[in-house]
């Protein structure tokens, strides 16, 4: 079957991720072939107004070697009631009768409104990397603590600082929203609240007496807690049902110094982190799992989302390395539109036995992730670590496309797959837990400073009038080693205020008889 183009008067493109050439381009005149359950279209406009955009869809199916058309579909505004989901629109003959549907999934991208500094081509890596050794990054800071043993609690602002003090390149930590829309650093999406039960026994209990007696355990979504109540309840991680467990509690003592909490604000973490510790910001965002689970329904916009945490980014940031990531396709897409200084990684967890899968085609597998990264003109991606322990194959054909190769997952604490990362695969990233611990490390940003200075003092000045200074060479070098190597990307017209983009996803297509046509 194939799919004629959408009479768009607006910048149009396709790219289907099941092809070989992953990355955008005009769609052919003659239409692109669809092949039900195989392949996986996604359409992308930009407009300054997507609100008042309407789309026609033609199909066309070979019968005797010659292309007829089955029917044709109309996508009006009132088509797509929000900025995200699914659209079912019927096909129609010429004759005006239903013969089937098409669905397909839509996703407007507005501008950033968030108050932030205005954008600029001055600066951008949202492209470029500079090939070094493979990066260290910390997980979490220095590693997960709540499901195993760390020596400092996950995600706090003091977990970060240690890791950056043994010589972490960059530390990876999940920011998600709360009721308050406050961007804060958390991973789960749910947390066990302790409520007090109503029982007149109470009052003959001791104060030694059994937990479980006195205390229920709730389990309530981040989303709906406020920051303020966060920091006041006496919560505990989602998969600590048992009270006797021996993890690290999600709550602490009522003393403890903020820099030892959980729930550091994104904001706090920008400003007060040591500045020379990269940032790999996962933006956190649920979804739905094969096994028919969601993560967590009802979320906030994805707009939203994205404009708060690219505010504090924006806002606080500094020049702090930055590298976005999530496991969600769409905020991917999103967050590298919003802005142009930044990159973004897209998560996947591809091919595995210790996780359920997602339910989106786009991770299904990590091939697939490459070229929807490469497609989308991300930095690159974040694999899972069992996947490519199991073939290098999507590490090589994301080197084809020019990408950049994180890894991650439990398989990275032991020194031996460490190095096959490194020296065999030569991936750009890792992201581990104890960082430091393994072998001593210093930060590699540290180190080429460190070389640069060196080199300036002991290179002498030819002529005193030809001197220039250590400090002003050094910022110009800077300044020029940042610089992407491929140029400026082209200007987005979605940093525009008054543009916006819709990309509309096909993913199932049915043309079959229904009852009472011709």
């Amino acid at each position: 079957m194939a799919l004629r183009r959408s009479e768009v008067k607006e910048k149009h493109e396709k790219n289907a991720l099941s092809h070989k050439d992953p990355c955008y381009r005009d769609q052919d005149e003659e239409g692109e072939l669809f092949e039900n359950g195989i392949d996986y279209f996604i359409f992308r406009t930009q407009s300054v107004a997507v609100d008042f955009l309407g789309f026609k869809i033609e199909t066309y199916a070979l019968c005797d070697g010659v292309w007829k058309n089955m029917g044709q579909a109309y996508a009006m505004p009132s088509s797509f009631p929000g900025d995200f989901g699914k659209a079912s629109l019927l096909l129609l003959k010429k004759n005006g009768l239903p013969v089937g549907k098409i669905d397909v999934d839509y996703l407007f991208i507005r501008p950033l409104k968030k108050p932030h500094p205005p954008q600029t081509m001055t600066v951008s890596y949202r492209k470029h990397w500079k090939k070094r050794t493979t990066l260290e990054v910390g997980h979490r800071g220095m590693g997960n603590s709540y499901t195993k043993f760390a020596a400092t609690r996950e995600n706090t602002l003091h977990s970060l600082e240690a890791a950056a003090k043994k010589g972490a390149d960059y530390v990876e930590f999940d920011v998600q929203l709360t009721k308050d829309k406050v961007a804060v650093v958390f991973h789960d999406f749910h947390v066990l609240v302790s409520v007090a039960k109503r029982t007149p026994s109470l009052l003959n209990l001791t104060c030694d007496a059994d937990k479980r007696q006195i205390v229920d355990l709730h389990e309530i979504a981040i989303k709906d807690l406020k920051h303020a109540q966060l920091r006041l309840l006496h919560l505990d991680h989602v998969g600590h049902h048992d009270l006797d467990h021996n993890m690290t509690k999600v709550t602490g003592e009522i003393n403890e110094a903020d820099e030892y909490r959980p729930f550091p604000t994104l904001a706090e973490a920008l400003r007060t982190v040591d500045p020379d510790v990269g940032f790999n910001i996962e933006v956190k965002y649920p979804m739905m799992q094969k096994d028919g689970l969601h993560e967590c329904e009802n979320y906030f916009e994805r707009n939203e989302v994205i404009d708060i945490i690219l505010s504090d980014v924006l806002n606080n940031a500094g020049n702090r390395r930055i590298v976005f990531s999530s496991f969600d396709p769409d905020i991917c897409t999103m967050v590298s539109l919003k802005q142009n200084k930044y990159p973004v990684l897209f998560l996947c967890v591809g091919d595995t036995t210790r996780y359920v899968p997602f339910l989106d085609q786009r991770s299904s597998t990590s091939l697939t992730a490459v070229n929807f990264a490469a497609g989308t003109e991300l930095l690159g991606v974040n694999f899972h670590s069992e996947d490519l322990l199991n073939t290098r194959v999507p590490v090589d054909r994301a080197n084809h496309f020019g990408l950049v190769s994180f890894v991650w997952g439990d398989d990275l604490n032991t020194k031996e797959n460490l190095d096959y990362f490194k020296k065999t695969l030569l991936v750009d990233g890792i992201i581990y837990d104890r960082i430091g611990e393994i072998e001593e490390r210093k930060n590699i940003f540290l180190v080429e400073r460190e070389v640069k200075r060196g080199l300036f003092k002991a290179s002498p000045s030819p002529t005193p009038s030809r001197t220039v200074s250590f400090s002003t060479f050094e910022h110009i070098a800077s300044d020029t080693s940042e610089t992407s190597s491929s140029g400026s990307p082209p200007v987005s017209v979605l940093h525009m205020p008054s543009v916006g983009a819709l990309n509309i996803s096909t993913t199932n297509l049915a043309v079959v008889p229904l009852s009472n046509t011709s």
